[in-house]
């Protein structure tokens, strides 16, 4: 629904074309989505994640998403900084419209400082927004049986783990800070959650020597990808594409 680095849109058809059939789809860290929203829904569909502004951009767009319609999102240092501070709102979709603008006119997405200048360049260049100018996002979580949490990530593994139910995890990576309340998790946690399952999953992570060595009784599949960083791309990045099937 919107990008952020590290987002999977550069390997989305990839990661999908290896999917095995499944009747429920999990996505413990949903982000930005863009595996979800690109994939053929399941019976059930499971989206979570732990950071409170995401839950709700995603629970406010299902109910207020063609309020966005007419919306700004044009990049401006001075509503930033107003917007970022603002918690009380008169309504959801003043939330909602919070909570998109920040996000997609932040420095990598990150929801905490404003883009440079170079990056207001390229988003007034290609009028950033025009995707959330649609109610294809309401549509979307409307009516494919969408189920929308604010919870641990392994509290949802548990709940929906069946022998139909895939699982696709894209956490913070090994390399980022361990501070779960920023972003940050221990990827021995994630090990531990995924131990003894009945259901499949498809875990992205960064290719580090400390990931393969945890997760080498599994399959690990090297992937290239790029990032996207103020309107400067990086190429080749290497990520691991782990399953358990």
């Amino acid at each position: 629904m919107f990008a952020r680095v590290g987002g999977k849109s550069k390997i989305k058809d990839y990661i999908i074309s290896i999917m095995p059939k499944h009747k429920i789809y999990v996505e413990p860290f949903i982000g930005g989505g863009s595996v979800f929203f690109s994939k053929n829904p399941a019976e059930v569909n499971i989206i979570n994640d732990k950071d409170i502004e995401i839950y709700n951009m995603y629970r406010d767009m299902k109910t207020d998403g063609e309020k966005m319609i007419n919306r700004d999102f044009m990049p401006n240092r001075d509503k930033f900084n107003k917007l970022l501070k603002k918690k009380k709102f008169d309504s959801i979709a003043d939330r909602l419209y919070r909570n998109l603008y920040i996000t997609i006119n932040s420095f990598a997405s990150n929801r905490r400082g404003f883009v440079g200048e170079k990056e207001v360049e390229v988003k007034k260049n290609t009028n950033v927004g025009k995707k959330y100018k649609t109610t294809k996002w309401k549509d979307f979580l409307n009516n494919n049986n969408v189920k929308i949490f604010n919870e641990d990530f392994s509290s949802i593994i548990k709940k929906y783990d069946s022998p139909t139910t895939l699982f696709y995890l894209d956490p913070p990576y090994s390399k980022s800070t361990t501070d779960y309340d920023i972003g940050g998790i221990d990827p021995i946690k994630v090990f531990n959650a995924l131990q003894g399952i009945k259901g499949k999953f498809i875990l992205s992570y960064d290719a580090s020597p400390e990931i393969k060595k945890l997760f080498n009784k599994y399959k690990i599949k090297i992937v290239t990808t790029a990032y996207e960083i103020s309107g400067q791309r990086q190429e080749n990045i290497k990520e691991f594409l782990i399953k358990n099937f």
